[in-house]
């Protein structure tokens, strides 16, 4: 109950208040329980995505992988500086790959098995920030999202690997933007944003980061403040666009990205985003 003449908070503003004992402190130690957790879900991962160690290289992975002009140190060279000498202009992914290309050459099962840690790793980070935010059930959709079937094409395939590597980045710059919005630490903010960069050059489709974490702010507090959420956010929209444009003319100029899928009007585009959404539901319900 409140004292005399203090305002009553509403759920909004009571899920706001920073407090370092409760999990939704940023900086709040993690209980022993949160790390059987992710030793658990680990494992899971790894068991339940055995099969694809035996997998081999598929589809376009000869594109990615095994090109032998991408090998070299002038291929890495390429891979930064000359848009259009990869299928997508990604080239954190695509050092990724030459560095794999020069551990372990052309053995697939150890590029699968790096998909696989980077999936498991992605899932923890689901767990961490879900527990941080003091969601009902973090585990259990964290558990969700490391073993839903929707999710093994993004493993299974390591041409794929743009999505397992980028979601580590992302997740893990969301969670240096947690700890920044609780303490206002310079050091945390950099972090995110210069882990924000890693994940634009491994896949620009994480260029929502921003807008995902003033969802954030909104479902914290009931309201986005200009000085305290969207303000600090201005860097990270600004870059989140210029990747997002730049991807879009390096498909369009140099890959060739054309016909009647890439020449949609504004509604068309408006109206499969908006069936995309039920679409990716209807999956998490029915996977087929």
């Amino acid at each position: 109950m409140p004292v005399a003449g203090e305002k009553e908070r509403g759920p909004a503003e009571a899920r706001s208040l920073p407090d370092v004992a409760s999990p939704s402190s940023a900086t709040a130690p993690l209980p022993p329980r949160f790390w059987l957790f992710v030793a658990a879900l680990s494992m899971a991962v790894l068991i339940v995505y055995q099969p694809v160690w035996n997998g081999g290289f598929s589809w376009d992975d000869a594109a990615h992988v095994t090109r032998p002009d991408l090998r070299s140190w002038q291929g890495l060279w390429s891979i930064w500086s000359t848009p259009g000498a990869t299928q997508q202009y990604y080239p954190l992914t695509h050092t990724f790959f030459w560095v794999q290309h020069r551990l372990w050459g052309d053995i697939p099962s150890a590029y699968h098995l790096v998909n696989i840690v980077l999936h498991a790793s992605a899932a923890s980070m689901v767990g961490l920030i879900l527990y941080r935010l003091a969601i009902p059930g973090a585990y259990f959709a964290a558990a969700i999202f490391a073993l839903h079937p929707v999710q093994v094409e993004s493993v299974a395939w390591i041409t794929e690997i743009k999505n397992t590597l980028s979601a580590v980045f992302y997740l893990a710059s969301a969670i240096a933007w947690l700890r920044y919005r609780e303490k206002a630490n310079v050091g945390a903010y950099a972090l995110a944003l210069g882990l924000f960069v890693l994940a634009l050059c491994s896949k620009t489709v994480t260029a929502t980061l921003p807008a995902a974490l003033l969802v954030i702010a909104w479902w914290q507090r009931g309201h986005v403040s200009w000085r305290r959420d969207a303000l600090p956010l201005v860097p990270f929209f600004i870059l989140g666009v210029a990747a997002g444009l730049s991807t879009v003319w390096v498909e369009r100029s140099l890959v060739g990205a054309e016909g009647a899928a890439f020449d949609l009007t504004p509604i068309e585009r408006g109206l499969i985003g908006g069936r995309a959404l039920w679409f990716y539901a209807g999956k998490l319900v029915w996977p087929v």
